[in-house]
């Protein structure tokens, strides 16, 4: 349900400009995330192209692409399909603006990450048990972004797998499939979990372009 904070940082978030996603019917949409909610795997695609000048506007803001690069759309893509997938309420006039606040702060919690990492590295072995426990922490909270790998890759898992390379493979099986840590998959492989962290991050990307 849509809880009164987040209207409130809707109504004042700063958003760059208007975006054609902003005008779609409450009832279209309404239509389209039920059927998505559903299982209808066109329905999910159809509101990401829908949603597509607003996931770029909030990716390419000049803080969150100086920080993560490539990485910013990838998140941004994933945490709009969270909220489709998840939403339980029955306002879709206001879905635009809370689907801009989710994927705005996604971006912003993700930023945030990615600078306690660089402060974080230069001053920890990231090969030794301390780096490992530092890299495993800074994953998504709640594990929504992984929670989203498995979606992606169990909407097509043939057509997803072909298009990651025999180490992004392995990695993303261990993880989603076997549900390993990172830990346990660079054990099971006999790499770093730095190795298995960036295998993963390369595979999501790859994932995004199924989208």
């Amino acid at each position: 349900m849509i809880k009164p904070r987040d209207l409130i940082i809707i109504k004042n978030i700063n958003t760059p400009n208007n975006t054609k996603n902003d005008q779609t019917p409450p009832s279209r949409l309404q239509l389209l995330i039920t059927a998505a909610q559903s299982g209808d795997r066109q329905a999910l695609l159809q509101l990401c192209e829908d949603f597509s000048p607003l996931l770029k506007s909030e990716a390419h803001r000049e803080m969150f692409y100086r920080s993560l690069g490539k990485d910013a759309e990838g998140i941004a893509v994933l945490s709009l399909i969270e909220l489709i997938l998840k939403y339980d309420g029955a306002d879709f006039a206001n879905w635009p603006g809370l689907a801009r606040c989710k994927v705005h702060f996604a971006l912003f919690d993700a930023m945030q990450k990615q600078g306690q990492i660089w402060e974080n590295e230069a001053q920890v072995d990231t090969e030794s048990a301390a780096g490992t426990e530092l890299l495993e922490a800074c994953r998504d909270a709640d594990g929504s972004l992984d929670e989203l790998a498995r979606l992606l890759l169990s909407l097509d898992l043939q057509e997803a797998l072909r298009q990651l390379n025999p180490a992004q493979r392995q990695v993303m099986m261990l993880l989603f499939a076997q549900e390993l840590k990172p830990s346990e998959a660079a054990k099971r492989l006999g790499c770093s979990v730095r190795n298995v962290t960036k295998h993963r991050l390369k595979a999501l990307d790859k994932l995004r372009g199924l989208l």
